[in-house]
């Protein structure tokens, strides 16, 4: 891609967010349901994933529901997480499935692929996954424990 042609994606998401959010743009609840419930199904049916969805209890739903509500307030929708369980600590909740760089970096790409797989624009998917990235990189253990 062209250095313009980045720079008029880029100019054009700075136009939507200007009277949007993210969590709008994206389809609200309906749409960051269709990321969530892809997202899950990658994780325990693409053996890919299969680190990551070892760290999870065989039923996903709760998992799925936590996931969906506190992206929606990340992404500047309904505050559903803090509503329902206060404010989230995503540290501590982490901390005992101990997430390695290979854990955080499958995260990301499982995510990413759920985004492209249910059509989220390229321009928007820019802006969300180096974040989300370094979300992911957060709660890695091996940074605390010096492994």
């Amino acid at each position: 891609m062209t250095d313009t042609a980045q720079q008029e994606r880029h100019e054009q998401l700075r136009a939507e967010l200007a009277t949007r959010t993210i969590y709008e743009l994206l389809g609200g609840e309906v749409g960051l349901r269709e990321i969530v419930d892809r997202f899950y199904e990658l994780m325990d049916t693409d053996e890919a994933y299969g680190a990551i969805r070892a760290m999870h209890k065989p039923d996903l739903t709760e998992i799925r529901t936590g996931l969906f509500e506190w992206l929606s307030g990340w992404l500047g929708g309904p505050q559903l997480f803090s509503e329902r369980k206060g404010s989230p600590c995503l540290v501590g909740a982490h901390l005992p499935l101990g997430i390695d760089q290979r854990g955080s970096e499958l995260w990301t790409a499982c995510m990413t692929r759920a985004m492209t797989d249910v059509g989220v624009a390229e321009r928007y998917r820019e802006v969300l996954l180096p974040s989300l990235g370094r979300i992911a990189d957060s709660l890695r253990t091996d940074d605390r424990t010096g492994g």
